[in-house]
């Protein structure tokens, strides 16, 4: 009976543990690839129910699941990627991201290149990191 309830205890304290930046690292990474796949599926997973979107407008996880779909990403550059750790269940990430869209059809393609500073917060639930918020600001020319 002692070992079980030490076994809970380490187990406990490793989930309480903070993550490695390059943890983190590898999270950010993972969406946009998730996203430039189109695998919605797995996006949306990555998520939590009540995520906010802040850019030129607030938009909650319906919203930009649909901007997915409607629009491709077709290419991206991550620079500059910096991870802050906010605690044992919660990081922010920081970059800048150079990336298009394609909101149109293979006959007529209708490009969009955005050029951001963001900030994604990633918060673990239940073991999983999940993003909770998500930033983008232009970047100055």
């Amino acid at each position: 009976m002692r070992i079980l309830a030490l076994l809970l205890v380490l187990t406990a304290a490793a989930q309480a543990q903070a993550p490695e930046p390059v943890e983190v690292v590898h999270l950010e990474q993972h969406l946009w690839k998730a996203m430039a796949e189109e695998n919605f599926a797995s996006v949306r997973k990555l998520f939590t129910p009540d995520f906010v979107e802040v850019d030129s407008h607030i938009a909650a996880l319906d919203t930009l699941l649909i901007t997915l779909q409607q629009c491709k990403l077709t290419d991206y550059e991550l620079h500059d990627l910096q991870v802050r750790i906010l605690g044992p269940d919660a990081a922010m990430t920081a970059y800048h991201a150079v990336a298009t869209f394609d909101c149109g059809t293979e006959a007529k393609p209708d490009l969009h290149h955005f050029d951001t500073n963001d900030t994604t917060t990633w918060v673990r639930r239940s073991g999983t990191w999940l993003v909770q918020a998500h930033t983008e600001t232009p970047a100055k020319p």
